[in-house]
């Protein structure tokens, strides 16, 4: 049986707002973020990119995080890829140290283009230690369900795209139950200088709920990629 794109599409489209959440932050914060990226196709459907950000909070005043981002990714066919990749982050703590989180994650994303307008969906699935000893206790609430829908178009004659997407973070609490935990809304515009280089700005305003003292962000984004 084979299955038709759009079909594949609107599936995971309904399924991607199963939960009713409802939202509530109560401290907000304004963050600016920067993100590097390079890519290397290595065959017509093998691409290998790696990425480095650095996160500032408390209005963009204190140093936050700094990410760093290798990811493989395989077409495996014209709608739908998979991808696999791991992530070092460093956070600073209270007693102003350095601390390394590690995360893993495999990606499942379809994408149907309709009139210029390019629809995505990707499903991601995170599970993050902060220990490389902790690596072999897998446990529960380690394991995050990342849902991210995506509307791309691109501005016909220029060199701009513009771009809007919602994402959902899903996992489980200490009791076992999985929740909803995290809702990101985020729209944004690429210019690509040249067939390798890209610059991107895009702002997010990103609500945390079910959790203690959850956030409200509203972060600038700037950013900057290459393929070779």
């Amino acid at each position: 049986m084979t299955i038709r794109p759009g079909t594949y599409f609107l599936s995971c489209f309904f399924l991607f707002f199963i939960a009713a959440i409802d939202l509530q932050a109560q401290v907000k914060d304004f963050q600016t973020w920067w993100e590097v990226e390079l890519d290397k196709q290595l065959t017509g459907k093998l691409d290998l990119s790696g990425e480095f950000e650095q996160r500032f909070k408390n209005n963009s005043l204190q140093y936050n995080r700094t990410l760093l981002t290798l990811v493989a990714s395989y077409d495996v066919l014209d709608y739908l890829r998979m991808a696999g990749g791991g992530r070092v982050i460093f956070v600073m703590n209270r007693e102003q140290q350095l601390r390394a989180r590690y995360r893993f994650h495999f990606d499942l994303t379809g994408r149907y283009d309709l009139s210029g307008f390019r629809f995505s969906l990707r499903s991601r699935l995170q599970y993050g230690f902060d220990d490389v000893m902790a690596f072999r206790y897998l446990k529960l609430n380690s394991f995050v369900n990342r849902n991210r829908l995506k509307l791309a178009y691109h501005i016909f004659g220029t060199k701009f795209d513009c771009f809007a997407l919602l994402e959902s973070w899903h996992g489980s609490d200490r009791e076992s139950h999985w929740r909803t935990f995290a809702m990101r809304y985020s729209a944004g515009v690429r210019y690509s200088v040249n067939f390798h280089s890209r610059f991107s700005l895009r702002y997010i305003l990103e609500d945390e709920f079910n959790v203690v003292n959850p956030l409200q962000l509203h972060v600038l984004v700037m950013g900057y990629s290459y393929s070779f």
